[in-house]
């Protein structure tokens, strides 16, 4: 009876400690200013509500999927779709956790309402090793690169370029910080890209339950997606729409530096 009674008591430290463990899961991340933090905040919120903590681990992009690949990681935070085709060990919560846009900014007021098509004779310009922007630039009469966004909205200025294609968010602060006058983004946007968070497949059965909490709480209008916390009635801000179809409803924001690195 004794020998019973000290296998049960191990059993259940075990029980406990197997479920504390699986209290805390930790995601890969790299440094991204307007797409990591989002992610982390919205995620955190998310798992809370399956009782689970979540711990960021931030690593230069190539170590960070290394990582979440190879089980090092409980996944990744947040990452393209296409990761999930390249690395078979990683499943793709299929709710898209921010969708970033590009465009083509420029001064020149005859070309509102131009299709991008229509500019092929034009110079663009375009951040040096920004893959998605130097995608979009291909066919163009001449084409630049700058290390900064800024260096090539003051190209702009100075009309050494007549186009820049830099993210929605890279775009709108550059134009308010500098007080550019005049500047405005072609319509619709070049391209846009969806960031998913992915879990490593030792974690498959948690995918459903994440993935139902992130398609409810992506269309709650009282959560504000740029901190991803709960508002009072009283904090939303009334312009804000609420769409009824949740893929609709995501907000566009351009991690600065991300596009370049996944």
């Amino acid at each position: 009876m004794g020998r019973l009674t000290v296998c049960a008591l191990l059993a259940l430290m075990l029980s406990v400690a197997g479920a504390s463990a699986q209290q805390q899961l930790r995601f890969s991340a790299f440094e991204a200013p307007n797409l990591t933090p989002i992610a982390r905040k919205i995620l955190v919120r998310a798992y809370a509500e399956l009782g689970i903590r979540i711990e960021t681990v931030v690593e230069n992009p190539q170590r960070a999927l290394l990582d979440s690949a190879s089980g090092v990681t409980d996944g990744e935070l947040v990452r393209v779709s296409s990761v999930a085709d390249k690395y078979q060990t990683l499943i793709r919560v299929d709710v898209p956790l921010v969708v970033a846009r590009i465009f083509a900014y420029t001064n020149k007021q005859p070309l509102r309402g131009k299709a991008l098509a229509e500019l092929k004779h034009l110079r663009v310009g375009h951040v040096a090793g920004a893959r998605f922007a130097s995608e979009a630039a291909v066919g163009f009469a001449e084409i630049w690169e700058a290390d900064t966004p800024e260096q090539l909205f003051e190209m702009l200025h100075h009309d050494r370029i007549d186009l820049v294609i830099v993210g929605e968010e890279t775009g709108r602060r550059i134009i308010r910080d500098a007080e550019l006058k005049g500047v405005f983004p072609l319509l619709p946007s070049l391209r846009e890209v969806a960031f998913y968070h992915l879990l490593h497949e030792r974690h498959a059965d948690l995918v459903p339950r994440i993935e139902a909490v992130l398609r409810r709480l992506m269309v709650d209008p009282d959560i504000d997606f740029s901190t991803g916390k709960k508002q009072s009635r009283l904090e939303r801000r009334p312009e804000r729409p609420v769409r009824p179809d949740w893929q609709s409803s995501l907000p566009a924001f351009y991690p600065t530096g991300a596009l370049e690195q996944v």
